[in-house]
C-alpha cells in the first residue's frame, strides 16, 4: 500500500465520519428542525500496520430547511508524508418517518463527494444512498441501523454498505457508543467512542475503530460541535 491510497482511504474515513452521529461513523435518523444548525469539527488519525500514518481534520455545517430535511457541507484535508488530499461532501437527510419519544426513526441520507489530489483539481468520488433506522430499545439505550449504496467513480465499482451501532447514556450528558460497520468488498470495522455534552449547545466526542484487514487499520478521531 503506497501514500496514494493511503490518503484514499483516509479520505474515505473522514467522508464517512462527517455525515454520521458523531462519534460514530453509523448515522442516525434524526433531522435538524427547520433554522437549526450545527457546526462540527474534528481530527482523524489513520495508521496502517507496517505503514505510516495519515492525518486529517474535517470541518462540517448542517442546517434544517424544513420539509424533514437538513443539509450537509463538509471540507476535509488529508496527509500522509509530503502528500496531501482534499475532500468536499455535499449531502443531506431527509426523514421518511419522524422519530418521537421512544418510537421508530426512519430517514434516507444521500450525498456526493469530490477528492482532489496533490497537483489535481476536485473530481468527482463518490454517490451515495443510505437508509438509516433509530428507535430506543430501552430505557438509556439506543439502537441503530445503515443500509447503503455507495458508487465510487475512480474504482468503477458500488459497494453495498451497512452499519449497526448502540449507544448508552451513563449519566446525563454523557453517553458511551459501540458500533460495527463495513461493506461488501472488504473486513468490518469494529469501533466505541465517548460522547460528552457540556453544554445544551457544545458537545465533545472521541472514538476508535480497527479493521482486521490487510493492512490492518486502525483509526482515532476527536472532535466537537456547536448547535445553533
Amino acid at each position: 500500500m503506497t501514500r496514494t491510497p493511503l490518503l484514499a482511504a483516509a479520505l474515505l474515513a473522514l467522508a464517512g465520519a462527517s455525515h454520521a452521529a458523531r462519534p460514530l461513523a453509523t448515522e442516525d435518523a434524526d433531522v435538524l428542525d427547520k433554522g437549526k444548525c450545527e457546526a462540527e469539527g474534528f481530527y482523524a488519525h489513520l495508521k496502517p500496520s507496517g505503514f505510516d500514518a495519515s492525518k486529517g481534520w474535517t470541518l462540517q455545517g448542517s442546517c434544517g430547511i424544513g420539509a424533514n430535511t437538513q443539509l450537509i457541507l463538509a471540507y476535509s484535508r488529508a496527509r500522509s508524508g509530503d502528500e496531501t488530499a482534499q475532500g468536499l461532501l455535499l449531502g443531506g437527510k431527509t426523514a421518511i418517518i419522524t422519530r418521537e419519544g421512544q418510537g421508530l426513526g426512519l430517514t434516507l441520507a444521500w450525498g456526493l463527494t469530490g477528492v482532489k489530489a496533490q497537483g489535481s483539481s476536485f473530481e468527482h468520488e463518490q454517490t451515495y444512498l443510505n437508509l438509516v433506522a433509530t428507535r430506543e430499545i430501552a430505557a438509556s439505550w439506543t439502537a441503530h441501523a445503515n443500509l447503503g449504496w455507495v458508487r465510487s467513480e475512480s474504482a468503477g465499482t458500488n459497494s453495498t454498505t451497512w452499519n449497526l451501532a448502540i449507544e448508552k447514556s451513563l449519566r446525563e450528558g454523557l453517553d458511551v457508543v459501540g458500533e460495527v460497520y463495513g461493506d461488501d468488498r472488504s473486513k468490518p470495522w469494529v469501533g466505541t467512542g465517548l460522547r460528552w455534552s457540556a453544554s445544551d449547545q457544545l458537545s465533545l466526542n472521541a472514538s476508535v475503530a480497527v479493521q482486521n484487514d490487510t493492512p490492518r487499520l486502525r483509526l482515532w478521531t476527536v472532535g466537537l460541535k456547536y448547535a445553533f
